[in-house]
């Protein structure tokens, strides 16, 4: 008898997701808990695991196709020997019953459910054994898979320098550029995980990335018309609804960091062994304390009940430009963090998002966010506040400048910043105060030690 799985519930508020990539083919044995499917959604990409052992009967969606969540995915017949877990689950198509995860708890954190989506890692031995050997397939995340694709390059032929093999994005990049592939992460050095800058190689493009999309013509030439992801199809969605929906306005200023950046660095040990503090670190630590003096900064307006709701924790998100897309991961009780320990948060969340491996959770229950397009090139921007929030920093490149002081031209480090509010929940003077405060932290590091 054949068993109907269904896409299941991938988390609260998401209502369909976009087939990337399907793991099996019509015939091939599927075992318990076998990863499936990797599926987009608007949040992040995850991998759908099978609740049940059988024999893949029938395919019902493609690549590219978007899905309800209670979809039909795909048919599987059952065979003998199957587990325990494929009788109990046999005959119910609910989306809600067996196959859809639970929502996280401490629990479940310890005996996580079989059918919970996985964020992508290196397929097991066990979950591949009932694949031929001819399909052979690198461990990749779906974001990796696409870039190889846009760039034509064939991931399933490339050695993986990341953990267990895996392939990512700086492997891809050397093999579109003819370069060698970079040393496994297991014999390089730890401190070359995350260098401070690409190495100029990896600057250089040889050629204009693929688009994918459906050839056509319009009144001017030719066209390829790209359906959207679903995650641009969300930030679509947020930005327009924000810009149409709060009355934006961008204060700007800049902050002296000559000697809070001297002090990062004297931090650190002539042989480097000292303490590695970010400079947005210290942001982050100087706006964890701001947000608690001026708290309509840390707080949400509710459209429909016309009520501002101050959040009583700060939780700051870090807005990012990942492989997928602009992803905000959230640092939680950021107040409770030192700059160190901020600093180590930050590290984490660029090997996750580097790695596409951030999950919808790691999204989720913002308060304010911070946007550094000046580790781009900008210098003052008009950010856009990440709805229902009522404010977002924007920071742009820091540059030497020459500065009259004490009848004397100095050069001295000089960081613009940009704060857009929701001028339904905050003025004019309200936002200067806020901006004060963070200019005089960041100026003075010693008040960034007392408190």
């Amino acid at each position: 008898m054949a068993q109907e799985f269904r896409l299941p519930d991938l988390g609260e508020g998401i209502t369909e997701g976009q087939i990337v990539r399907i793991m099996c083919q019509k015939g091939d044995t599927i075992a318990e808990d076998q990863t499936i499917m990797e599926v987009e959604t608007d949040k992040a990409a995850v991998e759908i695991p099978s609740p049940f052992a059988g024999v893949a009967s029938e395919i019902l969606v493609s690549e590219g196709q978007t899905v309800a969540v209670g979809e039909v995915l795909l048919k599987i017949e059952s065979t003998n020997g199957s587990s325990s877990a494929g009788g109990s689950s046999g005959g119910k198509t609910s989306a809600s019953s067996n196959d859809a995860p639970k929502k996280e708890t401490a629990s479940a954190k310890k005996e996580p459910a079989k059918t919970e989506p996985k964020a992508s890692s290196p397929p097991a031995a066990a979950q591949t054994s009932g694949m031929p050997a001819t399909r052979t397939r690198a461990s990749a995340a779906p974001a990796i898979r696409k870039l190889a694709r846009e760039m034509g390059i064939d991931i399933d032929s490339l050695t993986g320098s990341g953990p267990g093999g895996r392939v990512l994005r700086e492997d891809v990049e050397s093999a579109a550029s003819g370069r060698s592939q970079p040393a496994s992460a297991a014999s390089a050095p730890s401190s070359q995980a995350m260098p401070a800058s690409p190495p100029p190689a990896a600057l250089a493009i040889a050629e204009p990335p693929k688009i994918e999309g459906t050839p056509g013509q319009d009144n001017w030439g030719a066209v390829i018309k790209s359906p959207l992801t679903q995650i641009r199809k969300t930030i679509a969605r947020q930005m327009s609804k924000s810009v149409s929906t709060i009355p934006h306005v961008t204060q700007t200023d800049e902050i002296d960091i000559t000697l809070l950046d001297a002090m990062r660095h004297d931090l650190r040990s002539e042989d480097g062994s000292g303490p590695r503090v970010t400079m947005m670190a210290f942001i982050l630590r100087t706006l964890s304390h701001c947000l608690r003096t001026h708290p309509i900064f840390n707080a949400s307006f509710d459209d429909e009940r016309e009520e501002i709701i101050y959040k009583q924790y700060i939780n700051i998100g870090i807005a990012v430009d990942s492989p997928r897309g602009l992803v905000v991961p959230v640092i939680r009780d950021a107040d409770r963090l030192s700059a160190l320990g901020l600093s180590h948060e930050l590290r984490k969340i660029a090997q996750k998002v580097r790695d596409t491996q951030f999950g919808i959770e790691d999204l989720r229950g913002g308060t304010f966010t911070v946007t550094n397009y000046g580790a781009i090139g900008g210098i003052y921007g008009t950010p856009i506040i990440n709805h229902p929030e009522v404010a977002i920093l924007g920071v742009g490149r820091t540059q030497e400048r020459l500065h009259m002081e004490d009848d004397e031209i100095q050069t001295r480090l000089m960081m613009p910043i940009s704060l857009s509010f929701d001028h339904r929940a905050a003025d004019g003077a309200q936002a200067a105060r806020f901006m004060n405060d963070i200019v005089a932290h960041l100026s003075n590091p010693a008040l960034l030690m007392i408190k």
